[in-house]
């Protein structure tokens, strides 16, 4: 996946696109948790700029059309959600945050040939909060002070596995077929670390909410807005109801 900061950079060199860089730098100054910024007091703001990108006089203006559309509102989303995890971190910076690095679903004995042997299937996680594990076994805290760093590299990681204590599926507009592949992949991720509290957050909707219901994931699904591509009208309740749900889990599990 190709980060928004990435794009920036991209687009601060392309004479078209420049007037677009500017437009992402200052709607993530109001988010980012490295400077004076707030993810949480910045979600309408957040949501405004996306209502922006998707008009068509934006898309016409600065060539946003394509993949661009597509990938440029989920690599900002994706961004700002990194920065509310910051914020809901602030009192626990022994947590690492992890984005786009693979977190193993659990150590799992598996029968081959009239043996066993141990094996990790893991997914790429939009986004994770735990601990690291050493390739001997040692569990091992971040140590910076917060903010801490975000690892957005399987190299960053040194070898080491990620022990999630949360992960998080970030959507811009969730279809029903991304919700069931969600929640297959939760399920598999809670049996093998059965105190990860794994969710999926998503801004709009393309999908029958009735699924979430009658799959009883209301608990771990938070639908942040409604409304089209320009017109989404942000539910800071939804969102007050997914800092309280992971701010009550890091609660239990780390005091």
């Amino acid at each position: 996946m190709k980060f928004i900061d990435a794009y920036v950079i991209d687009f601060a060199s392309d004479n078209e696109k420049v007037g677009l860089a500017d437009k992402i730098r200052e709607v993530k100054a109001s988010y980012n948790a490295f400077s004076v910024g707030n993810a949480i007091h910045a979600f309408e703001q957040v949501v405004e700029f996306y209502n922006w990108l998707g008009s068509k006089h934006t898309k016409e203006t600065y060539g946003v059309n394509s993949n661009l559309a597509r990938n440029l509102p989920g690599a900002l989303m994706q961004d700002w959600l990194i920065h509310v995890m910051l914020s809901l971190t602030k009192n626990t910076p022994e947590l690492f945050l992890f984005t786009e690095v693979k977190v193993p679903f659990g150590n799992y004995p598996l029968w081959e040939k009239g043996g066993v042997v141990y094996r990790q299937p893991s997914e790429k996680s939009d986004l994770a909060v735990g601990f690291l594990q050493s390739k001997n076994g040692e569990i091992i805290r971040s140590k910076d002070p917060w903010p801490n760093k975000v690892y957005a590299a399987q190299r960053d990681l040194n070898g080491c596995s990620v022990i999630p204590l949360i992960t998080v599926n970030s959507k811009i507009r969730v279809s029903q077929s991304e919700f069931f592949d969600w929640q297959g992949r939760e399920q598999l991720m809670t049996k093998g670390h059965p105190h990860c509290l794994s969710v999926q957050v998503a801004l709009r909707k393309e999908m029958d909410y009735s699924v979430v219901e009658a799959a009883q994931a209301g608990d771990k699904f938070f639908l942040l807005g409604a409304g089209g591509e320009t017109n989404v009208c942000p539910d800071r309740e939804e969102l007050i109801r997914f800092i309280k749900t992971v701010g009550d889990h890091i609660q239990e599990r780390m005091f």
